[in-house]
């Protein structure tokens, strides 16, 4: 009994018993006309005939609509939509699936189904395609034809995306009370970036990361961009690593990748370091540590740090240039002399498919005794800090004021020796004339410069008659 109500249960079933349902009506119709109308007509071919037209219509019809079904403009792509419609009315049919930002868009059941099915993914949207023993295909964003065994692995979004890790900005991870619902929580998460000094402080951060599945914008018909290579390997990474197959797979690792780093380089700088400048690096230490995060997952190779945090060398001798080379601020030129080592986290996230944005440390959690140790302490230093800034912005002042004033000696030389440049003369007062002459015509040609004069330019000017009327016609 069971096994005839499953039977008729099934949709193929239903559908087939409907169509015969209608033959036998049409046909009843045709034996009912066979015996009102005049029985010497034979309607037979009639019956069969419009039956034939019906069948010929509905087929036509289906090719006509199936353009307007699914935006796809080859008529291979036009036929495929027809052979899912037939499907679906024999109840055959496979999986017809949304894909929006990476999220899955179907009726619930829907992702079971096997059979001929059409995934459509937006313009954000990647997924991996396989069957019950390998993986088949990467598709992108467009209309998508799925084999009978065919189904979604795994999918991805193809925005830039940010994963933060830590505690949130508004925890309180060091003043938060056991009975507090969220204590369990909150410490889950600051543990996630807990690291110590070299002193022995323990500092906690927020860390974000934003990163992508490397490609160019408008590749793979995405203006996010979309490379088939790199779009496999980072959903098969991730589903090995996680395995969470309802929705874009991205694991945690380019954030935990930051907070080891972070708990790295934080071990080599005491606590009153982190706030400080060095002569070796022109940002404080906090910020120096979250550049080399961001170097250790976006570049092959970086500078390598001692035991203190401090930049070596690839040569001692040249540490006086690689100074001066800060203070002009030339930070390209002096990376250039510094040691360097390869990036292991960067070769391993380029395997992946991914790269990295950016990466921000959005905020330092400490325990409330150094908090009010740091707080005492900027206190009592922000004015002598305030001084020592004040001081380095007036020797900045100074430096463009002298390099200013050399570049203004340097373009009135060139400007006032125009004349003599072209034509010598022995005669002192003539060449003295060509002098004048050239300065008071770049005079005339700098309005900035025309602002500030006063009589100047006319003094200028009854100068050069003087010296022309003492040089006399004869010259």
């Amino acid at each position: 009994m069971d096994e005839n109500n499953s039977l008729f249960q099934q949709p193929l079933f239903k559908r087939l018993m409907g169509f015969g349902a209608f033959l036998v009506a049409y046909l009843l119709i045709g034996l009912v006309m066979r015996f009102t109308d005049d029985p010497t007509v034979n309607h037979t071919l009639e019956v069969f005939s419009d039956l034939a037209i019906c069948i010929a219509g509905m087929i036509g019809w289906m090719v006509f609509f199936a353009q307007f079904v699914l935006p796809v403009n080859k008529l291979p792509d036009r036929w495929k939509v027809v052979e899912r419609l037939v499907t679906y009315l024999m109840g055959g049919h496979g999986p017809a699936i949304f894909i929006e930002n990476g999220f899955t868009r179907a009726k619930e059941g829907e992702s079971k189904k096997r059979g001929p099915g059409v995934i459509w993914l937006d313009s954000a949207s990647a997924a991996v395609l396989r069957t019950t023993v390998r993986f088949t295909r990467t598709i992108g964003p467009g209309v998508h034809f799925t084999n009978h065994d065919e189904y979604i692995a795994a999918t991805a979004d193809l925005h830039t995306l940010t994963q933060t890790i830590g505690p949130n900005e508004n925890d309180e991870p060091y003043k938060i009370l056991d009975s507090d619902p969220n204590y369990k929580a909150v410490k889950e998460r600051t543990e996630l970036t807990s690291a110590m000094t070299r002193d022995g402080i323990t500092v906690s951060a927020s860390i974000t990361v934003n990163f992508r599945i490397k490609s160019t914008p408008g590749e793979g018909n995405s203006q996010f961009g979309f490379n088939p290579k790199n779009t496999e390997a980072a959903i098969r990474d991730s589903m090995v690593r996680e395995s969470k197959l309802d929705h874009p797979v991205w694991n945690t690792l380019p954030a935990r990748m930051a907070a080891d780093i972070w708990r790295e380089y934080l071990g080599k700088f005491r606590l009153s370091e982190l706030f400080e400048k060095s002569e070796l690096h022109p940002d404080t230490t906090i910020q120096f540590i979250n550049d080399m995060i961001k170097k250790r997952l976006t570049k092959p190779q970086l500078e390598l740090l001692d035991e203190f945090g401090q930049v070596v060398l690839e040569s001692k001798r040249r540490e006086q240039d690689y100074q001066r080379l800060l203070k002009e601020k030339n930070k390209e030129a002096a990376e250039n002399l510094l040691k360097k080592i390869e990036s292991t986290e960067f070769i391993k996230l380029s395997e992946m498919g991914l790269e990295i944005k950016s990466v921000v440390i959005k905020k330092l959690f400490f325990t409330p005794d150094i908090e009010e140790q740091l707080i005492n302490q900027w206190t009592a230093l922000w004015l002598k800090n305030a001084q020592k800034e004040r001081d380095q912005v007036e020797l900045d002042r100074r430096l463009w004021e002298a390099t200013g004033q050399q570049e203004g000696l340097k373009d009135f030389a060139l400007n006032a020796s125009q004349e003599i440049a072209r034509q010598t003369s022995e005669n002192p007062a003539h060449a003295l004339e060509m002098l004048v002459h050239s300065t008071f015509r770049g005079v005339q040609k700098n309005p900035g410069l025309i602002k500030r004069l006063n009589n100047e330019l006319r003094d200028l000017s009854e100068i050069f008659s003087w010296l022309r009327n003492l040089r006399g016609p004869s010259e």
